[in-house]
């Protein structure tokens, strides 16, 4: 039995906007929780409010309402210093374009958070150059986003992405920009690294394929979650 903590707890989130004189309510009540080793996806209509959910769970907003739990660290006390060295050290980000820095080539672009977390070039790059290579881009690590695929530039950032180890993984269509057969190529990248890795991760997707490739779909309708 898995005795570590969920990687992610949202409990009675809720999250609204001002709009005008009036009030959109985007997340009423959300509860979730994403286990160690999980991949799971995140679906629902545009404007549906699952770019909130994700920014929330990777404490680049805050609820107006209920509580954030990382790896079982309650998150909505923390200060925003905290809030930062929580996000840095614990959670990933991939997002549906890639962001990855032009100048830099796909292993100084992996090993670039690792040196901001304090280790050293050589360790940094040298797993980085792991990391790479189990994403099947032994041969590319010398090569700049702009001589790369989209699909190997998607699974750079991937890369990027798991590089200081974190417990979250939080995707934002990340083969939103793919094409098909490249998509299924980065999505089965992406999830036999959770399996390896053991981290919980939350994919938000309008692709109800690789959806029903992950080990649960929740469906945000209504600024609610329903598991189907």
């Amino acid at each position: 039995m898995n005795s570590r903590p969920a990687a992610l707890v949202l409990q009675g989130v809720v999250r609204a906007y001002r709009e005008g004189p009036g009030r959109l309510d985007v997340l009423r009540g959300v509860n979730i929780a994403v286990q160690p080793g999980e991949i799971v996806a995140l679906v629902g209509p545009s404007g549906s409010g699952k770019t909130t959910l994700l920014q929330i769970a990777g404490l680049l907003d805050h609820p107006d309402a209920g509580g954030v739990r990382i790896g079982g660290a309650p998150c909505e006390s923390m200060s925003d210093a905290e809030r930062t060295r929580t996000r840095r050290k614990r959670v990933g980000f991939v997002y549906q374009f890639h962001h990855l820095l032009p100048e830099f080539s796909a292993l100084e672009n992996v090993a670039m958070p690792q040196r901001i977390a304090g280790k050293s070039k050589a360790e940094a790059s040298a797993h980085a150059l792991t990391l790479l290579d189990r994403l099947g881009l032994a041969a590319r690590v010398k090569h700049r986003p702009g001589e790369l695929s989209g699909g190997e530039r998607q699974r750079v950032a991937i890369a990027r992405a798991v590089a200081n180890g974190p417990e979250l993984l939080l995707g934002d269509e990340p083969t939103g920009n793919l094409d098909h057969k490249t998509a299924e190529n980065v999505f089965a990248s992406l999830l036999e690294l959770v399996r390896e890795t053991g981290l919980g991760a939350l994919i938000a997707t309008h692709n109800l394929e690789l959806a029903g490739r992950m080990d649960r779909t929740l469906n945000l309708s209504d600024g609610v979650v329903v598991q189907q």
